[in-house]
């Protein structure tokens, strides 16, 4: 089984408590497992403990979530989210089983596809993030890279098409 991977790279961490309660909405009930480390009482939190994520992970940090499902435009099963932020930024990396996407009949694939892009775009815009990259863990790699969106404006039917090769 592979995983697939969206990495959202250089996240400003100010945007961080909003996004994570207004974008992702995680509820605790699909949460499976989380784990972070508080700088400041130098010991290991869970994800319920945390009331400011901008403050756990200043000045440099790192946590991560497993959920039995999140929705980005369209709700993935078995999640793995992971942050790591240095002083003012970081990356996200939302991590998923391929089948997640890449399943179901030409038209299904591509409706969710489109869904988890037009996600995608809207909290790019939203939170101005320099770069997302989509592909086959690990995402940062060339390789395993299907999609990278910047700054350069892509329409989403060539980013999915791009995405579905």
């Amino acid at each position: 089984m592979d995983c697939m991977e969206m990495i959202l790279i250089d996240f400003n961490k100010n945007n961080l408590d909003r996004f994570i309660k207004n974008d992702l909405n995680i509820q605790a009930k699909r949460i499976k497992s989380s784990h972070f480390y508080d700088n400041h009482s130098e010991s290991d939190i869970e994800f319920q403990q945390i009331e400011s994520f901008e403050k756990i992970l200043s000045p440099k940090g790192s946590g991560n979530l497993l959920l039995s499902e999140l929705s980005l435009g369209h709700t993935l099963n078995d999640v793995m989210i992971v942050f790591s932020f240095d002083e003012e930024f970081g990356d996200i990396v939302i991590n998923f089983p391929e089948e997640e996407l890449f399943s179901g009949e030409n038209s299904e694939t591509t409706l969710k596809a489109q869904k988890l892009i037009e996600y995608i775009l809207d909290i790019k815009k939203k939170y101005a993030i320099e770069k997302v990259r989509i592909g086959y863990e690990p995402a940062m790699d060339d390789d395993t890279c299907l999609v990278e969106i910047n700054k350069e404006t892509m329409d989403t039917n060539s980013i999915v098409a791009k995405l579905l090769g």
